[in-house]
């Protein structure tokens, strides 16, 4: 390739609005600027932890349309994306080989920065100009010290909203740098975009992630267009936002919550816009709780980023933070129908099925489904991570490992075991959730009773809800859980990166694997997974 050129490589941020790599690439010096997206077969359809897989077929499908509405916009402004399929450092060296900067959002796990040490090393000539992206709070503007940031949620926020600074969205660029004149061979990367069936799918797998569940709650498509109108929709159109803390903990239909999340993953939209939207919002409808929780979602979602910058790869050891050593049991069998939505509890199951015909699973359901792993099966956390990173579509890896780890009580703060018959009781009264996921295949689901008591036995025949707890009781919590987790040194496979947990335990327990006491409080629960 002759002459001299930047690079933008783009990965997990997807999109033209406020994305700070772009500007800088934009801003780089004169000349031409050539965008790039990498498509590794090794991040997709292939084995990682305990039978699960990299990337399902519908998490990539949803990475396939995220990517084209990126070309899409970059073309419509006078540029284009070079697509190459490969390890990062053969695409980048056939693609931008004679490159002097390559310009990339900054990433925070050790997977994603290994890739970009082998592309330094392979592109000798080329300097990669990092830029920090995708967060509330920059690192310098956090409150804190960025690689040293508390483990407890509630202090990284005191100082984050007491200290730190919330910038402005930037706008896209009306306008980009020219293509550089490109070879034959590298001009057909401007066109090419890989199939399922490239990426490692069957035909058949990849015809099911291209079909939408009925079932599921929403339509999700990938890219920023879709991004942004499911904003506009959620926010202004349906008026949602002034009732959202109020709805949030629902599990069934579109509107209890933002589904933000898918899209701000891959980055086709940035937490900075939100922000700017929920601002507006106040400033021409209503401020109240609800408008705040929206964005205290998006705090939780940046504690888990300064989280993995500050333990680095202790979010994926099998001892987490705190290093424990405790074996666990993992029963023979377990995993395999907590997968498959088996296990004979009725919300595990509605969630888990959920979770494997969508890739969609509400922030009240994975909290549940992560504690019953862990406290009730017993089984290693790392199991759960590697499953939800598999089928997420939502999956980054700070927030998935992160939650993970927490919800297993491996960062050194308080555990939370939930009851999963009391929460079915509380959060599904009428049993509609569990009844749409499981009614049609109830006959191969094990024992799955509808209608349960707060302690598990059967009251079929009548339906019958505790009083809720109140909203504000919830969150302040009216007790402290303590207790130990599991753990070991050991890494876990998959990728390096967990959910959302929290809430009600029947009783006190004691056993190898750690002690927890009764907690009907806040613990990790970090919706932005269900916003």
């Amino acid at each position: 390739m002759a002459g001299r050129l930047r690079c933008l490589w783009f990965r997990v941020d997807l999109r033209l609005d406020d994305n700070p790599a772009l500007q800088a690439a934009c801003r780089g010096g004169s000349g031409n600027l050539l965008p790039i997206f990498v498509f590794d077969p090794k991040n997709f359809n292939v084995p990682t932890l305990a039978g699960a897989r990299k990337s399902s077929a519908r998490r990539a499908q949803f990475l396939l349309e995220s990517v084209e509405c990126l070309r899409k916009s970059l073309e419509k402004r006078g540029s284009g994306l070079a697509i190459g399929l490969g390890s990062a450092e053969d695409v980048m060296s056939k693609l931008c080989g004679d490159a002097q900067d390559i310009f990339l959002q900054e990433s925070v796990c050790s997977e994603e920065r290994t890739e970009e040490a082998r592309v330094e090393k392979k592109l000798k000539g080329a300097k990669l100009q990092r830029v920090w992206g995708g967060t509330l709070y920059l690192p310098e503007e956090c409150g804190q010290q960025p690689n040293n940031t508390p483990t407890l949620f509630t202090s990284f926020k005191n100082k984050a909203e007491g200290r730190g600074t919330i910038r402005q969205p930037i706008d896209a660029p009306q306008k980009l740098p020219e293509l550089p004149q490109l070879p034959e061979d590298v001009a057909n990367s401007l066109r090419y975009l890989p199939s399922l069936e490239e990426l490692g799918y069957s035909k058949e797998e990849a015809e099911v992630a291209r079909t939408f569940d009925r079932r599921g709650v929403l339509d999700f498509k990938g890219g920023e267009e879709a991004a942004l109108a499911r904003m506009q929709k959620w926010i202004w159109d349906d008026d949602k936002l002034q009732e959202y803390k109020e709805i949030r903990n629902g599990m069934l239909g579109e509107g209890f919550s933002s589904k933000f999340s898918p899209w701000l993953a891959l980055g086709c939209m940035s937490p900075r816009r939100i922000n700017k939207e929920v601002q507006r919002y106040e400033s021409e409808r209503v401020k109240n709780k609800s408008t705040y929780w929206l964005i205290f979602e998006l705090e939780w979602r940046d504690f888990f980023v300064y989280m993995a910058k500050t333990q680095g790869d202790k979010i994926f050891y099998k001892g987490g933070v705190v290093g424990d050593k405790a074996p666990w049991k993992n029963p023979k069998g377990a995993l395999q129908k907590w997968k498959d939505g088996k296990t004979g509890d009725p919300l595990v199951d509605a969630n888990m099925r959920e979770l494997a015909a969508t890739g969609f699973m509400s922030n009240r359901g994975r909290q549940n489904v992560a504690s019953y792993l862990i406290f009730n099966l017993e089984v290693d956390w790392r199991h759960g991570a590697a499953h939800f990173e598999e089928h997420l579509l939502d999956y980054d890896p700070c927030s998935n490992w992160g939650n993970w780890v927490a919800a297993a009580g491996l960062t050194g703060q308080r555990i939370n075991k939930f009851n999963t018959k009391k929460q079915l009781n509380d959060y599904d009264p009428e049993r509609r959730y569990v009844r749409h996921w499981l009614d049609e295949s109830k006959n191969d689901a094990g024992s799955t009773d509808m209608d349960v008591d707060e302690e598990g036995s059967s009251s079929t025949g009548r339906r019958w809800a505790p009083k809720h707890a109140s909203r504000e009781e919830e969150e302040k919590g009216k007790g402290k859980g303590k207790g130990k987790g599991k753990g070991g040194k050991s890494k876990g496979k998959g990728h390096k990166g967990g959910q959302d947990h929290k809430i009600d335990d029947s009783e006190a327990h004691s056993s190898k694997r750690g002690r927890w006491k009764r907690a009907e409080g806040r613990g990790y629960e970090n919706a932005v997974f269900g916003a």
